[in-house]
């Protein structure tokens, strides 16, 4: 019996130790610092040193049109001299020129770049800085979070960070480099905790100013839905009695009027890009997409994305194996969490409401089956589609739910429980394997495969006063002459060559506001009927305002005769060919 005593005292007192180690509670620059190591393990099986530094293959021709389009234009931008509004950019998509807010640069990169520029005469790369740090912040931004629930054990914050920094919905967007910066989401949860904690808003204010005005500069979907979670900490203050209504009125003005202000500095609204109006309902979430496993490592048979409308990838948000093991296991303590608490954050809990419906839209789907289809305007539905791609507004839900399950799991840490996390954390791990083996293998496999013959585009671009494409991205019908003008703008850029060709996610084809407001029900018509006009003229004034030292590149082997003139002589590019106006 001796011998059982203390073969089992010895396991007692490993156990208190072990116990301490897990448990043990840190200072709260420790804590981010140790999210920050988790963080800097996650990207080391993504990126090296190269990729981040923008050396790598991979940053000549990037993966997506969507990469190729923010490098094009942000090198443009960086080229191009200050000027009002403040991101227009004259020489992409000539001859009205664009902001590049449309092309999705995140700009205060962009900004940030133009200055590095001014200074040194140096134009550098930035966004493999940017993806480097939007792979490791989600993590370091959740230690902020439960550091402002009062939670600092550093296993807790180990186990948070891993969840945050893997978080499907963050790995999907691959190739959407605004859209990675999801850092933002979660660093808004934190100051709305600390907003509830604090009995004044004066310092809070100018912080939220700020924030929200970083959110803007990084992108209009990330800032729409910071802008929700600060309203409802706000809102939130008021029905706690710690403000008055008129002050509150007076803070939300107060805050909202710088915003407004660098959004008319930025052009938001003006010339160069394109209308807002768009199709609701299309790219939206479908109900089982935060719980049915896709694209999963855990459960590999059961395919890739749900999507019954074909564009519901943008609704993807699929927690993970690892999330929702654990949200189970607590589903219990969270449901009597939520009874207490929802007095206290009542305004959150509502504004999450809304975002999931927003997120849903009015044509609900569970799988493929559609349960309901609720009938609205079409102006109503053209307002609501200024954010089409609605199932991304899910996201804040995500990360709070990320929150939600570690506090309740080491509110009263007993070791079954923490052992339980644990254990839901590495099975995270394992379930979003195929997504960081995408990410992997396309940083690998770039770049992408050029259309057309690389050295001759720029020999062909160096010497070119003005690169013309015919037809531009906004009249292309074929995925073929979509990568050839991606290719061919990313190369006028480098140069910082004028180009007429520029993809734009909403084209407006000289359509304006007014056009609109006039007529929101045939805002379609108006567009396609625009479209048409607009590469007819494409077409038939392709030779008017020449001068020496135009390029034309004519994405045909059979160009019609008006793409054709006189004394102009033109010679193959690959599949296509191009012409040269002959110097003086």
């Amino acid at each position: 019996m001796t011998g059982v005593t203390r073969v089992a005292s010895r396991r007692d007192e490993l156990a208190r130790r072990v116990g301490r180690i897990a448990l043990a509670e840190l200072p709260a620059w420790q804590l981010l610092g140790l999210a920050a190591v988790v963080g800097l393990c996650c990207d080391a099986s993504l990126f090296d040193c190269n990729f981040i530094t923008g050396r790598d293959d991979f940053w000549r021709f990037p993966m997506g049109v969507d990469m190729q389009t923010v490098l094009g234009s942000y090198f443009y931008y960086v080229q191009s001299p200050w000027r009002f509004p403040l991101f227009y950019v004259a020489s992409l998509g000539i001859p009205t020129g664009t902001n590049i807010i449309f092309t999705d640069p995140v700009p205060i990169i962009a900004l940030a770049g133009k200055l590095l520029r001014n200074v040194t005469c140096v134009t550098v790369n930035p966004y493999g800085v940017f993806l480097f740090l939007c792979f490791m912040l989600p993590g370091v931004a959740m230690s902020r979070v439960l550091i402002a629930a009062r939670m600092r054990y550093a296993l807790a914050t180990m186990i948070a960070a891993i969840f945050a920094d893997t978080m499907p919905a963050l790995l999907w967007r691959w190739g959407d480099i605004a859209l990675e910066a999801q850092f933002l989401l979660i660093g808004a949860l934190a100051l709305y905790l600390f907003s509830l904690r604090r009995s004044t808003w004066r310092g809070l204010a100018m912080v939220w100013a700020g924030y929200l005005a970083l959110a803007y500069l990084t992108n209009i979907y990330l800032f729409a839905m910071v802008g929700s979670i600060w309203l409802s900490a706000l809102v939130q203050r008021r029905l706690d009695r710690k403000v008055t209504t008129g002050r509150a009125i007076a803070i939300g003005f107060g805050t909202i009027l710088p915003i407004v202000m660098l959004i008319a500095i930025g052009g938001q609204f003006g010339a160069g890009g394109g209308l807002p109006f768009a199709r609701y309902g299309y790219y939206s979430m479908n109900l089982l997409s935060p719980f049915a496993p896709q694209l999963s490592g855990v459960f590999p048979r059961l395919g890739g994305v749900i999507d019954a409308t074909g564009g519901q990838y943008e609704g993807y948000n699929y927690l993970g194996a690892g999330l929702l093991l654990a949200s189970l296991l607590l589903l219990p303590a969270e449901f009597g969490w939520m009874r207490q608490n929802a007095k206290r954050h009542a305004a959150l809990l509502t504004a999450f409401a809304a975002l999931a419906a927003f997120a849903i839209t009015n044509r609900v789907f569970f799988g493929h089956r559609l349960l309901l289809d609720l009938p609205i305007p079409h102006d109503f539905s053209a307002v609501l589609g200024i954010f089409r791609s609605s199932g991304r507004f899910f996201w804040p839900i995500g990360y709070t739910q990320v929150a939600i399950v570690i506090v309740l799991g080491f509110r009263r840490p007993r070791p079954l429980m923490v052992s339980f996390l644990l254990a839901a954390a590495l099975l995270q791990l394992l379930d979003i394997q195929p997504l960081r083996a995408h990410i992997i293998t396309s940083v690998a496999a770039a770049p992408s495969r050029a259309p057309l013959n690389a050295r001759q585009v720029a020999n062909l671009v160096a010497g070119a006063r003005r690169l013309e494409i015919v037809p531009s991205f906004q009249c292309s019908s074929r995925e073929r002459q979509f990568s050839a003008n991606m290719q061919l703008m990313l190369a006028a850029a480098r140069a910082n060559v004028p180009t007429n060709t520029v993809y734009l996610a909403r084209q407006s084809y000289g359509l304006d506001w007014g056009d609109v407001l006039r007529s929101p029900s045939d805002y379609a018509r108006l567009l396609d009927a625009r479209r048409a006009r607009y590469c007819r003229h494409e077409r038939e004034e392709l030779w008017h305002d020449s001068r020496p030292g135009d390029v034309v590149v004519l994405l045909s082997d059979a160009p019609g005769r008006e793409q054709l003139a006189p004394k102009v002589g033109c010679a193959p590019l690959s599949w296509a060919r191009y012409c040269k106006t002959p110097g003086k």
